[in-house]
């Protein structure tokens, strides 16, 4: 099964970045009835459905001890049916249908066993039984092939010596043209012969074979015995008559068939809704995925959310714990201690949330997130003459529907600092008082006074007095966060000067680094 987004729902560079498309690979099952599935955001509404569903399901299973790995493997064994359905509907199913129809509705028989505890759709699924009742009438060898009359057999056992016959004939027929000619023929096909050929003059003069002369080219042809000639005429006599009856047999099935169509149809997409829900509950149980609850209150709450790109990728990589409360959130740090990281984690799982998936989280709890914004910091967009600042403001003038999540790096750093802080000001200001999540990232230190905002902080790394190397640094992110009340606001504003500690452990310049260890030392003196 071949997960996708719908399109422009993630804009290309995050998309690749945050590796999207390796998380979607998770959710290839191989299963043939859900070959690919577009995904497409979902409402409040649906999307709080669709997850009970699944909460459903895997109480069930839960419940009857069944391994959600047999669920799939038998559903693996379900043919995709899409193509057929149109014949189905139309009373135009052909042999080769009817193999691909029992073998559904056969295979979906021992699924439907295994769902004892979660049956699906009881008011329909009738019809697959009574679709295979028909089949076992009408077919043979695992509805492989038609069930013969006695009249019907007789008659195809006739085609059959007939065939055979010919066969032998035209064999020994053949035979004999090559010892006179030297030319093989292969029957019915004639042959196209150069007139100029070295044997020409033995095809001519040869009594078992028609010559037609085009041009430069001699047309060869079988010139049938008269015992051969009946016998073909006989064989395909009976073949149409037999093509007749095996029609009409067709058609007897097609009308017995067609009033469980709509039944059937309805039944189909329920068993492949069925079988995406197996695949949902496999993952998520396979990689220690988790399903969100939902809660009334505006806010969101992530235990151990992770970054699957980034656990491939570092060694020591930390998880993200993260709970954010209505309005607006603001979260301050040191430079490389990982405050980008947080916010990209967070639209990681906002996003997947918003498609229905399952995410990497050791929880979630959330109001549903219908409309998910994140703003990067960027340089600009030469081709819309937007400079970072003007791109900044692009983006918040973007519709902001009820609980919507809105993510911003560096919030007006595009700026001045004196109008970035004023700015921020008002838009945290604005956001505040809003039934939403407005999540943030700032360096402008007098944000932190407003009184209507919750206050993160990015947690330092202690390195101590051990050099260390941007690998080692790298390896740490991103970094676990602490919510500041408002009473510590400037005990955690101090602790800011980790940047130089950490910029220390850079291969800088000499100079540089002895006036920043100045740096530190006089700042150290003063408290």
């Amino acid at each position: 099964m071949k997960l996708e987004f719908e399109q422009h729902i993630v804009p290309t560079d995050i998309f690749e970045e945050l590796d999207f498309s390796g998380f979607l690979s998770f959710f290839d099952l191989d299963v043939p009835l859900v070959p690919r599935k577009i995904l497409r955001p979902m409402t409040k509404e649906e999307g709080q459905s669709h997850f009970q569903r699944l909460d459903y399901l895997q109480e069930k299973i839960d419940q009857g001890r069944l391994e959600i790995k047999k669920l799939i493997n038998q559903s693996r064994r379900l043919p995709l049916l899409d193509s057929l359905m149109v014949f189905f509907k139309d009373r135009g199913l052909e042999q080769y249908h009817l193999y691909d129809l029992g073998r559904f509705v056969s295979e979906n028989e021992a699924l439907a066993g295994l769902e004892k505890n979660c049956p699906l759709a009881p008011e329909i699924s009738r019809c697959c039984a009574d679709i295979r009742a028909i089949l076992e009438e009408y077919t043979q060898k695992e509805f492989s092939g038609l069930v013969y009359s006695r009249e019907e057999q007789k008659i195809s056992n006739q085609v059959d010596k007939l065939a055979h016959k010919i066969q032998r004939g035209l064999s020994t027929y053949e035979n004999q043209i090559y010892e006179q000619t030297g030319v093989k023929m292969i029957y019915p096909y004639p042959r196209e012969i150069p007139a100029q050929a070295e044997d020409i003059s033995k095809i001519l003069s040869c009594r078992l074979l028609r010559v037609e002369k085009r041009e430069n080219m001699c047309r060869v042809d079988f010139r049938l015995p008269e015992e051969l000639e009946t016998i073909t005429k006989e064989k395909d006599r009976l073949s149409e008559r037999f093509a007749a009856m095996m029609q009409d047999k067709l058609e007897t099935i097609n009308t017995k068939l067609q009033p469980m169509f709509e039944e059937f149809a309805a039944y189909y997409e329920e068993r492949k809704n069925r079988v995406f829900y197996y695949s949902l509950l496999w993952v998520k149980n396979e990689y220690s995925f988790s399903f969100p609850v939902f809660q009334d209150d505006f806010g969101c709450r992530l235990e151990s959310a992770r970054l699957p790109c980034l656990e491939r990728e570092v060694t020591k990589y930390v998880p993200l714990n993260i709970g954010l409360n209505r309005g607006s959130n603001v979260l301050f740090g040191a430079n490389m201690t990982g405050k980008t990281t947080v916010l990209k984690t967070l639209y990681f799982h906002l996003t997947a949330l918003r498609m229905g998936l399952p995410v990497p989280a050791g929880s979630a709890v959330l109001h549903f997130p219908e409309q998910v914004e994140l703003h990067l910091k960027t340089s600009g967009n030469i081709r819309t003459n937007l400079s970072s600042f003007g791109d900044e403001l692009l983006f918040f003038s973007k519709t902001i529907s009820p609980s919507a999540y809105v993510l911003a790096d560096e919030l007006f750093q595009s700026t001045d600092p004196v109008s970035g802080t004023e700015l921020s000001e008002i838009f945290l200001s604005e956001f505040s008082d809003q039934e939403m999540v407005f999540f943030c990232t700032s360096h402008y230190p007098d944000v932190l006074t407003l009184g209507a905002i919750s206050l993160f902080r990015m947690k330092d790394p202690d390195f101590g007095d051990q050099e260390i190397t941007l690998e080692d640094l790298l390896n740490k992110m991103p970094y676990t966060l602490e919510r500041i009340s408002r009473d510590r606001i400037n005990d955690a504003l101090g602790q800011t000067r980790k940047a130089l500690r950490i910029a220390l452990n850079f291969s800088l310049p000499e100079s540089i680094q002895t006036k920043i260890l100045s740096a530190l030392r006089s700042y150290e003196g003063r408290n």
